[in-house]
């Protein structure tokens, strides 16, 4: 025990008293140096991240200005837009000669080209067939002829190929022109009557002339004539609706026997834009005519059998010219539907033959207005002439092999169509790009298919877009349009003579019609503008 301050203390708090004031030194100490180490710290921190800020300042943004760089630049912007959602686009351009890229996106994507489509049958079917190549049309008989009584003991056969052109008033022609050629024929060979009938033969194509995939909408509309083996006149009849003292009347040229039309058409003077159309299949002769008209109008549509309208024509031409008929007119169709037993090839003779124009003249046509008809005529065509019957499917095959043959990747590729109304239908850019490269270095091919394409500011579908820039008179393409699907392909050539292939391709996207086709006719401007 020890006294402090006259008191008496224990171990106990003697110890405390020497230690308190250690441990109260010792955490003033620590703290202060504690709060000095955390403001040094932050001041350290301060320090680096004003630096830090001094040298992340972003350099100036140099604008690529050349033609490359704009064509770069509204690539990206398109590709970066929020219209994209949903929907996908594809953009080729190469080199025609070396096939280098200048500028691809999503080159390998399978789209919906429409009609775009187009360039690959017609391109195909002028390497296969050749542009010199000529639909037929011949007139054959069966039986014999009675030279003294000048009768004909045998049926009169026309046996078509496939001929879109035959009785087409687009190449001077009309259907009582062509049925006086066929008459007046068949009286040079001496014949004044005639004791059987006449008979259309479509045989050489396939029955159905509506491709797979085509919609019921579009059988209706006035694009929508399938092909068969004997066309006429487009396989289109032209309809009128008139308004007569407020009663609706409905006219047809050519007036088509035993076609009858249900007139469905409503008056309505507030319509902003008069339409009609025909609801009928093929072969089916009682059709209905749907729409609202507020004043004249003008439309087409398909006719139920073209076979059995050319019999009826000549049928109507011999009879002009004072020959008869003892039997009714039929096609091969309507004989074997009733079980009538078809005449041996090798009993009928030929007539006479009718050529169509060359077929480089038939894809001037059918690229330059888009003709959806002439396009499925020539598909067909092109297994006619391989295999001898103009089978849709056996087509496609031919061409498959021919693309194969010219080493072309087509994973992705599918034709249902000649045309592109199919919504089967799928290509890529690069397969695109790829077909137009092989076009461009065939020399027998080239001039006729660049020919036939569309020049921007003068002629065809596209004679609307680019005027006045360096695209216009320059490129060469074929578009494609369907209701979320817009295309163009072709050919461009730069400020050097340097020729490009190009594909284009959105389907789906967010864009309306109108806006893709502006989006894509600037960039026809922008690939004519490089150097």
């Amino acid at each position: 025990m020890k006294s402090f301050l006259n008191k008496t203390l224990t171990i106990k708090q003697i110890v405390a008293l020497i230690f308190l004031p250690l441990v109260l030194l010792g955490t003033i100490f620590v703290f202060t140096i504690g709060t000095y180490s955390i403001h040094s710290a932050e001041a350290v921190t301060k320090d680096t991240l004003t630096a830090k800020v001094i040298n992340i300042a972003p350099e100036p943004v140099v604008i690529d200005t050349s033609a490359f760089g704009k064509l770069y630049a509204y690539v990206d912007s398109i590709n970066n837009s929020k219209m994209l959602f949903g929907g996908g686009w594809s953009f080729y351009l190469a080199d025609a000669d070396s096939g280098q890229a200048v500028c691809e996106v999503d080159i390998d994507h399978a789209l919906m080209p429409a009609s775009v489509m187009k360039i690959i049958t017609t391109g195909t079917a002028l390497s296969i067939l050749g542009p010199d190549y000529r639909f037929s049309t011949s007139l054959q008989y069966d039986g014999s002829i009675d030279p003294k009584r000048k009768i004909l003991y045998g049926n009169i056969y026309i046996h078509g190929s496939g001929d879109p052109t035959l009785g087409s008033e687009t190449f001077g022609g009309n259907l009582s022109k062509t049925a006086e050629q066929w008459a007046f024929a068949i009286k040079k060979m001496g014949i004044d009557s005639i004791a059987g009938s006449i008979i259309g033969d479509a045989e050489s194509f396939d029955r159905d002339p509506i491709p797979s995939g085509w919609t019921w909408s579009d059988v209706q509309s006035n694009y929508g004539a399938g092909s068969c083996g004997l066309n006429i006149h487009e396989n289109v009849f032209d309809f009128f609706v008139v308004n007569h003292n407020g009663q609706l009347r409905i006219s047809t040229s050519p007036i088509i026997p035993g076609m009858k039309l249900y007139n469905q058409v409503l008056l309505n003077p507030a319509v902003e834009k008069s339409y009609a159309y025909v609801l009928g299949a093929p072969f089916q002769f009682d059709r209905t005519v749907l729409g609202e008209v507020s004043k004249l109008l003008k439309e087409r549509a398909s006719i139920p059998d073209p076979a059995l309208l050319c019999a009826q024509a000549l049928k109507s031409a011999l009879w002009d010219d004072g020959i008869g008929l003892r039997d009714s007119v039929s096609t091969m169709r309507l004989r074997r539907l009733n079980n009538v037993k078809p005449s041996s090839e090798k009993t009928k003779i030929l007539i006479t033959s009718f050529f169509s124009p060359k077929l480089s003249e038939i894809v001037y046509h059918t690229n330059q207005v888009s003709q959806n008809f002439y396009a499925e005529s020539i598909l067909r065509a092109v297994s006619l002439q391989q295999k001898g019957f103009g089978n849709a499917g056996s087509s496609v095959n031919i061409f498959c092999d021919y693309w194969k043959s010219r080493n072309i990747d087509l994973r992705g590729f599918c034709m249902s169509d000649g045309c592109g109304l199919s919504r089967m239908n799928t290509v890529t850019t690069h397969q695109l790009v790829e077909m137009l490269r092989v076009y461009a270095k065939d020399s027998a091919v080239f001039p006729a298919f660049y020919n036939s394409l569309p020049v921007a500011g003068e002629s065809g579908t596209i004679r609307k877009l680019a005027g006045g820039t360096a695209a216009e008179g320059n490129l060469h393409a074929k578009s494609g349009t369907m209701s979320r699907v817009k295309s163009y392909a072709g050919y461009v050539k730069t400020k050097s003579g340097k020729m490009l292939c190009f594909a284009m391709i959105a389907n789906n996207t967010q864009w309306e019609e109108k806006q893709l086709k502006d989006k894509f006719e600037k960039l026809f401007v922008l690939m004519a503008d490089l150097p």
